[in-house]
């Protein structure tokens, strides 16, 4: 159990985003691994607004760091993305992904995607990572020469790790909501 830097929660460590001290200044170590003291935070405004005021008085913006750890995560997210398609747990295609049923897995729908579209695919066991990227940014990770609007990824292998990452990145993005 680890304690929120922001709100004194207190979460399991893979709940939150580490931060790492860095020429003072907050750096988001998403992947956790880089070295040095770590602070916790919760995948919220708030929680980095108040950590950010608590330990780096007037060093550095809140907002900054907000929008410096959502385009990390997201940067980490895709690259999580890639890595999952070449382990082969990736089903690409929105016609591909409607036979699958009621497995756990991640969905990633496309900004550009229409919302009949994706209400069609949502199913309660999945975790939906709606309206953060586009279908070529989605495409891009994948290596395809084409967009892709839907990918669903299996929670299996690296896809575990993909999900714990969209769920951190589904509660940053709805934090600002």
């Amino acid at each position: 159990m680890r304690t929120c830097a922001g709100c004194r929660v207190k979460e399991e460590n893979e709940d939150f985003i580490r931060y790492v001290e860095f020429e003072g200044k907050p750096l988001p170590d998403v992947a956790r691994k880089l070295p040095g003291r770590g602070f916790n935070v919760c995948p919220d405004f708030e929680c980095i607004k108040t950590f950010v005021k608590r330990y780096f008085k007037g060093k550095v913006s809140p907002e900054d760091v907000f929008q410096y750890t959502l385009e990390s995560l997201k940067s980490y997210f895709l690259h999580l993305l890639s890595l999952s398609h070449k382990t082969g747990v990736t089903v690409v295609g929105q016609d591909n992904i409607r036979p699958l049923g009621d497995r756990e897995g991640t969905l990633i729908l496309a900004s550009d995607l229409s919302e009949k579209t994706k209400e069609r695919l949502i199913k309660p066991s999945y975790l939906v990572v709606d309206n953060i990227f586009t279908s070529e940014e989605i495409g891009n990770a994948l290596r395809k020469e084409r967009m892709a609007g839907a990918v669903f990824v299996e929670n299996a292998g690296i896809g575990r790790k993909l999900l714990k990452a969209g769920k951190k990145l589904v509660m940053l993005v709805n934090s600002r909501k």
